[in-house]
């Protein structure tokens, strides 16, 4: 998580290079860098940070200045992409699987952190934003200026939380939406089309990786394996043994020159490069492990006397805290661990992940009496009950579904939960049920999942169906509402808000949906832990696939679903939001007394479906309907 300070006394000694596959006889004095390793996380965050100083110029407000998930994706895919048109090797890109159990106060101080970002913003904004863009500006072009050309951020930014699901979506992209034609679709007017040459192919998919650990480690152990220079903004990363050769670029000193026109080959990419082995030997230190350990204890000191306490490493190495602050640094693990350890059948996020290998690696990641979850802080009203209240149920079931997974003796009691309660971040100790428990609420959720599309119609978008399922989730099955109310929400989920401005009661309402949704999400990922014939768990299994990916699912508070809903939204809101309060519950009630369907009959079922011309949730109805059928 890096060294405080530790940049800033390094960076003097950098080099310019070119971000290149070819050397330039007109740039005779820049080296070039052929072979990259990415910090996934780093990047993800750089090109977040970059959007927002460029979307800052042209918007006064602040919400609708923040990059959402599709943004930061299509931006990531275009720093990749440039960097392979100007033929570097990309060999890995690494993200964080897991943070080890020592990192845990850290971790918690972070989010306190985050926490008083969201109490400041919500107090800077207090009586309410400016004028919103139109909806005609949503779709923002997203260019390589704007992500690799730098700019100064405004102030008052410093204070807005980061996109808390921007990372989980970038990793799924790269797994499965960045392909040839997707790319040549998002990038047209941006690039000339005679420079790129992908193919249907996913062109890092392969190269994308969540590791069981920490990402600089395995950023360290591939670089020194290829002799290829690792992007990072992490100075945890030159403190590694990267070799002779090993080198750092941080990220957020890689420019574009020159890029005047849509054709590659008028543009370069220079970046500030650190060898870490050269900038040793010119401070007379036996390695920057020495100084960094110096610096971590005392900040403030000055460069002469860190180098001065730095040079007698034969005697710091007699102390036990040094050693332990080495041991941090070891990379020979990286291998073993790839290849040894029980990598998880599904593709998790990485919150979801490091619950999974808090089971897997016991002593490693939990270092207490049950696993633990970090869950981020939403962008939501700070003086409102936090907004991970809703979808709690699903979390709950998802938490489990793996611990139910795991043998008798592997298993917990509990996960704790860190949220935001009030002004301070607390836990929340989430008990975990038995089968029969996970059972019911399997059934419960697959029949109110079938309820609630017999209010729809049937060429509902997957967006909508989830969107509106979430919102009636968090306003609760016994809510009542006016035709004020149902006009509100219909203005709500076309605009993005339900009054005559935009408020912190949208935001916070977006942000409960966005819990609900990824609580739902959560509960998707860990169902595939449970190995079951039961036919409503195959069935919620199913319907769960139709959930929208991250750059889809989590839109920005502003966004709505568009004027497009207007029809549905107009019909159907009295249905969803007054009907279901005094219909759906009872039904579903007695639906779940009902016996389970025989689960070689539901086979049969499923092999009747044409499961490849219709979303995943619109295949759970039509089982059920052929259920009853027979």
């Amino acid at each position: 998580m890096g060294i405080p300070r530790l940049r800033h006394h390094l960076l003097p000694f950098s080099q310019t290079v070119l971000l290149q596959g070819k050397w330039d006889p007109r740039e005779e004095d820049i080296a070039c860098i052929q072979s990259v390793v990415i910090d996934g996380p780093s990047l993800v965050y750089n090109v977040y940070s970059r959007l927002l100083s460029w979307f800052a110029a042209s918007s006064s407000n602040m919400i609708d200045t923040l990059p959402t998930c599709d943004e930061v994706s299509r931006g990531v895919m275009l720093y990749l992409l440039h960097l392979k048109i100007l033929g570097v090797d990309i060999k890995n890109i690494y993200f964080d699987g897991a943070l080890p159990a020592p990192k845990h106060e850290t971790r918690v101080v972070r989010l306190e952190s985050q926490r008083r970002k969201l109490e400041l913003f919500c107090s800077v904004t207090k009586d309410g934003f400016g004028m919103s863009r139109s909806r005609s500006d949503d779709n923002r072009t997203v260019g390589p200026e704007n992500v690799l050309r730098s700019r100064p951020s405004p102030a008052r930014y410093c204070n807005v939380p980061a996109n808390p699901f921007m990372v989980s979506a970038v990793f799924e992209d790269l797994k499965y939406r960045w392909n040839g034609e997707s790319i040549s679709r998002v990038t047209a007017g941006v690039l000339a089309s005679d420079s790129l040459d992908l193919g249907p192919d996913f062109p890092w998919a392969n190269l994308t990786a969540m590791v069981p650990g920490e990402a600089d480690a395995y950023c360290a152990y591939a670089a020194r394996l290829t002799d290829s220079c690792i992007l990072t903004n992490d100075s945890d990363l030159l403190l590694y043994d990267l070799g002779s050769c090993g080198s750092v670029i941080f990220l957020d000193s890689v420019e574009i020159n020159g890029r005047d026109s849509i054709q590659p080959s008028q543009f370069k990419i220079s970046a500030a490069m650190l060898h870490p082995s050269l900038v040793a030997q010119r401070l007379g230190v036996p390695s920057l492990l020495s100084l960094a350990y110096q610096l971590k204890a005392q900040p403030e000191i000055g460069l002469v006397e860190l180098l001065r306490r730095s040079r007698n490493d034969i005697e710091m190495v007699e102390h036990l805290k040094y050693r332990q602050f080495l041991e941090d640094y070891q990379i020979d693990h990286c291998p073993v661990r790839a290849q040894e350890t029980n990598q998880p059948r599904e593709i998790l996020d990485t919150r979801i992940s490091e619950l999974f290998w808090q089971y897997e690696l016991r002593g490693e990641y939990t270092a207490w009496d049950c696993p633990r979850m970090y869950l981020p802080i939403l962008n939501e009203n700070h003086a409102k009950r936090c907004a991970w209240a809703k979808g709690r149920l699903y979390r709950e079931v998802g938490y489990s579904i793996l611990n139910n997974s795991r043998p008798i003796n592997e298993r917990h009691r509990y996960v704790i939960e860190f949220i935001r309660r009030g002004q301070r971040i607390a836990e929340d100790r989430i008990l975990l049920r038995n089968e029969n428990w996970i059972w019911e609420q399997a059934r419960s959720l697959a029949v109110r999942l079938r309820s609630f599309q017999t209010y729809l119609r049937k060429d509902s978008s997957p967006l909508e169906f989830w969107t509106l399922f979430a919102l009636r989730d968090s306003y609760g099955a016994d809510a009542e509402f006016t035709q004020d109310d149902i006009r509100k929400l219909n203005r709500f989920l076309r605009l993005g808000y339900m009054g005559k401005r935009f408020e912190w009661a949208d935001i916070h309402l977006t942000a409960e949906i966005q819990a609900g949704l990824y609580s739902l999400r959560i509960l998707k990922q860990l169902i595939g832990f449970l190995i079951t014939s039961d036919a409503l768990v195959i069935d919620l299994r199913a319907a769960l696939e139709g959930l929208p990916p991250l750059h889809i699912m989590i839109n920005s508070a502003r966004q709505g679903l568009g004027p497009c809903a207007t029809g549905i939204l107009t019909s159907q809101l009295p249905n969803i939001f007054g009907h279901l309060s005094e219909e759906t519950q009872p039904h579903a009630n007695e639906t779940a007394r009902q016996e389970s369907p025989d689960p070689s009959t539901l086979v049969s079922i499923i092999e009747k479906d044409n499961v490849d011309t219709m979303p995943s949730h619109k295949i759970l109805f039509n089982r059920y309907n052929l259920l009853q059928e027979q």
